[in-house]
């Protein structure tokens, strides 16, 4: 094991879990620790743009951790129940409650409540915050989905998808504009009554294999259900393959409604780092290859599933470091003279100190997906090299 400090660049199991949650239809999220973890994740989902949960903490104590807080962990899974009256209460460990021992699992089947109660393990030293996206996708696919017994063979279900926003508005649209219905999106914006049709579905679309192959696999074993890993709809050209590998896994045809337009002029000079996750390293780095402006540089915050298509998404001249720490990313953009930085908030401070503009393309606040989000992406990136060439 390593002794060198880092500072790190990815954050911890509860993260994710929390992340998989917040969006989800009248579920409340507890976490059995002390009250700084609650604290600083919901400060952290602020600052990204997100609109956070009200999360809440048994707030442990030194008392707390030396005696143990399994009975106050009770008494605070029964209050939230009378009081908010939730469908779904989920109680998450974290990492001083997992080194006390506390049975979190236990203390959810000793409360008496209305709602259904669900334990989940996310002890920060167990893993990184893509184990808890996972992980906690993967526990509600086994523990509440059920199916009416009958196979819509319009219907598909979107999985790894944590967030609402203008991307998931349009991506319902594209899906509707070729007849096909959306049912379970695991879980941006899921409830328990979604879940109980989720083996209705003919296929499951799994837009993040990092967060939502467990869940598809979990669901075919289940219920048959076939799934598909699919690109992110990023790009004209993307979005018409998207509904047209969807429709072939229905067994039908999709007739693309216009040809492909060249792509826009995007001045060459423009050396771009992409920060993200795998699945929208695929996507954005097949998007700037069409807009003649490849990624140098691509920076994953996780292990990517299936690093070959990164690779192949980047191309011969782009260079992708996987889960890097800060030093080795303020060389390499030194190095490959990045002026463009597309990422997100934690990315700013890199393109302040180089006087370089950065576009935000990780946190849902902007549309990127089809051919709206083709246009407000081309929009931006000009904007973006119109400054570069000013300074």
């Amino acid at each position: 094991m390593s002794a060198v400090p880092v500072i790190p660049r990815s954050t911890c199991r509860l993260f994710g879990a929390i992340k998989a949650l917040g969006t989800m239809k009248n579920t409340v999220i507890l976490v059995h620790g002390p009250k700084g973890c609650v604290y600083h994740i919901v400060y952290i989902l602020g600052m990204r743009g997100d609109n956070p949960p009200r999360i809440y903490s048994t707030c442990l104590d030194e008392q707390d951790v030396i005696f143990g807080a399994e009975r106050k962990l009770i008494a605070a899974i029964e209050e939230l129940d009378r009081t908010l009256s939730p469908d779904l209460i989920a109680v998450l460990s974290c990492c001083a409650s997992g080194i006390i021992g506390e049975d979190v699992a236990l203390a959810v089947r000793s409360a008496t409540v209305s709602a259904r109660a669900l334990a989940i393990d996310s002890g920060g030293f167990e893993g990184d915050h893509s184990g808890g996206y996972s992980d906690t996708l993967a526990t509600i696919a086994a523990t509440f989905a059920g199916t009416s017994g009958t196979v819509d063979p319009s219907l598909v279900n979107l999985l790894g998808v944590l967030r609402s926003g203008p991307d998931l508005t349009e991506m319902k649209r594209l899906i509707s504009s070729v007849g096909v219905k959306t049912g379970l999106v695991l879980t941006a914006g899921a409830g328990l009554q979604d879940l109980k049709r989720a083996g209705d579905a003919a296929l499951n679309l799994v837009l993040c294999e990092t967060s939502g192959l467990r869940a598809a696999e979990v669901l075919e074993a289940r219920f048959g259900t076939p799934y598909r890993i699919i690109d992110l709809p990023v790009g004209r050209r993307a979005t018409d393959r998207f509904l047209s590998v969807m429709l072939q896994e229905l067994g039908r045809e999709y007739n693309q409604p216009q040809p492909v337009p060249e792509p826009p002029r995007i001045l060459n000079n423009v050396r771009i780092a992409l920060f993200s996750g795998p699945a929208r390293a695929i996507a954005f780095s097949t998007f700037l290859s069409w807009l003649n402006c490849p990624p140098r540089l691509i920076i994953l915050d996780v292990l990517p599933p299936s690093p070959e298509r990164i690779y192949q998404a980047a191309g011969p001249d782009s260079e992708v470091l996987i889960m890097p720490d800060c030093q080795e990313i303020e060389d390499h953009l030194d190095r490959a003279g990045i002026n463009l930085i597309l990422g997100g908030l934690l990315e700013r401070p890199f393109a302040s100190a180089r006087n370089i503009p950065s576009i935000d393309v990780m946190h849902g606040s902007q549309a990127t997906f089809g051919y709206s989000g083709e246009e407000n992406l081309i929009q931006r990136i000009r904007a973006a090299v119109t400054r570069l060439a000013e300074d």
